[in-house]
């Protein structure tokens, strides 16, 4: 089962939300005025393990893709868009690659590319992703030993990743119009605590996504000072993507970028989704 949240404009043309990690629905609230002003109805799932969402051991990116069809084929939506917010990315795209007759458009923001690797990266990022890939066990135990004291306290996620942020993302998370919905988002994703960590290892051992595969236009939206997810992981996508179109986007970083910008990202996505044949 699949927990789900809408917002924007409920008349407005579809866009389905794949939010980040450890986060869920919640993280789609964010984007609500500015889904609202451009006429989209936002549907933003919890993926599995994460948020309200059941768990689905030993998933990949291509299996969740299918459960995000599920939901499209649930909602009635034959053409839709897709916009995936840093782990959300590789799982949007897949969703392109699953069903490239129904996937108009697509609009990444940092998405995390594995593949790309973890130079520029900070130290907390980089450890991530190396427990996920080599040590998932340890990973997930991790995930679960954290959750409990991050869900009662998820202000405490800001002051753990300012001192790695660069200055545009640590403003931003001084900022309670944007970091109490974040961290509320990051809160309800680990509420299954060990399940939630399946989310990222997915990524990182079951890679299965071929971008050669995504045929609808995609735009690669990354700041230039993130520091999170490294610009490289959007250039690795643009060589690969047969339609990419990579803005790069000075004195951003991983926060400041969707938190700054998404008027603009959301805007032409709306466009691209109305000029989809």
């Amino acid at each position: 089962m699949l927990a789900w949240r809408e917002g924007g404009d409920p008349d407005g043309r579809p866009l389905l939300y794949c939010h980040g990690f450890p986060s869920s629905r919640l993280e789609s609230r964010l984007a609500d005025d500015h889904a609202r002003r451009h006429g989209l109805r936002l549907v933003a799932p919890d993926r599995p393990g994460l948020g309200r969402s059941d768990p689905a051991p030993g998933r990949t990116p291509a299996t969740t893709a299918a459960d995000l069809l599920a939901l499209a084929d649930h909602l009635g939506w034959a053409r839709f868009a897709v916009l995936g917010v840093s782990a959300g990315g590789p799982y949007a795209l897949a969703l392109a690659a699953h069903a490239p007759e129904r996937v108009a458009a697509v609009s990444c923001v940092a998405p995390l590319t594995p593949p790309a690797g973890t130079s520029g990266m900070h130290a907390p990022a980089r450890l991530a992703l190396s427990l996920a890939r080599h040590r998932p066990h340890l990973f997930a135990a991790l995930a679960a030993r954290l959750a409990g004291p991050l869900r009662r306290h998820p202000e405490r996620a800001v002051r753990l990743l300012r001192p790695w942020l660069p200055a545009a993302d640590a403003r931003l998370l001084t900022d309670p119009a944007f970091a109490g919905p974040w961290a509320a988002a990051l809160a309800e994703g680990l509420r299954q605590g060990r399940a939630a960590a399946e989310d990222l290892v997915a990524l990182v051992r079951r890679w299965d996504l071929d971008p050669g595969a995504v045929t609808a236009p995609v735009r690669l939206w990354h700041g230039l000072e993130d520091t999170q997810v490294p610009p490289s992981h959007s250039r690795w996508l643009a060589r690969r993507l047969p339609r990419a179109q990579l803005h790069l986007r000075p004195g951003h970083g991983h926060f400041s970028l969707p938190g700054r910008e998404a008027d603009v990202i959301l805007a032409t996505l709306a466009r691209d989704l109305e000029a989809a044949p």
